[in-house]
């Protein structure tokens, strides 16, 4: 996701995006820019001239955060593994720790998507490019032989992509109660049992 060309003060505009993620992790969607500007100590009128609107604020936080969470160096660790089963092993343990860091924020974007064009384009946006990600891992898997029959590697990414949605793992760590490493582990083992056939040495 992009953001507007920063406006005015760096300073400025990092405290209001700081104030925005804290409160934003306190109350969700119910967070309003009266609120992050008088916690950011400025006026109304200064967010909007940073940011443009409600959702340009939105946008330009989720890019600070994946900032501040180090999400290049995740993604490369992720990706820097020796085979396609074990970047998916990584990707849904990274996965499940990082969904839990941003999910307050991912709630925004999921509820606001019908209502707001902006929001609905950059949560698309980040979704297709998950999607992406996903192809390429699976067509990985497959590559190296390790693709169950029946399977295409689309149908494949598209059930990685599903049940690792921040829903699912909303509902199964605050309903349900499991613990993030529980989730990691439950889903890996769902997925590999689903999607994986054991390596040619293990078969015969």
């Amino acid at each position: 996701m992009s953001s507007k060309a920063p406006y005015g003060d760096p300073e400025t505009r990092k405290r209001i995006l700081d104030q925005a993620w804290e409160l934003t992790e306190k109350q969700g969607a119910g967070v309003t820019l009266a609120e992050i500007a008088k916690h950011a100590g400025i006026s109304r009128q200064a967010v909007y001239l940073h940011f443009g609107d409600r959702s340009g604020l939105f946008v330009a936080l989720v890019d600070y955060v994946d900032l501040s969470l180090g999400s290049k160096d995740l993604r490369a660790q992720v990706f820097g593994a020796p085979s396609g089963v074990e970047t998916l092993r990584r990707w849904v343990k990274a996965m499940s720790w990082y969904t839990g860091k941003i999910d307050r924020l991912s709630q925004i974007f999921e509820w606001s998507q019908y209502e707001d064009p902006a929001l609905a384009a950059a949560w698309r946006n980040r979704m297709n490019r998950r999607q992406d990600l996903l192809l390429g891992v699976a067509e990985r898997i497959a590559e190296e032989g390790r693709l169950a029959e029946g399977w295409t590697t689309k149908e494949a990414a598209d059930l990685i992509y599903a049940i690792t949605m921040p829903g699912p793992w909303r509902e199964l760590t605050w309903e349900v109660g499991w613990t993030e490493e529980e989730y990691a582990g439950r889903m890996w083992k769902l997925l590999e049992r689903s999607l994986m056939r054991r390596p040619p040495a293990e078969e015969g």
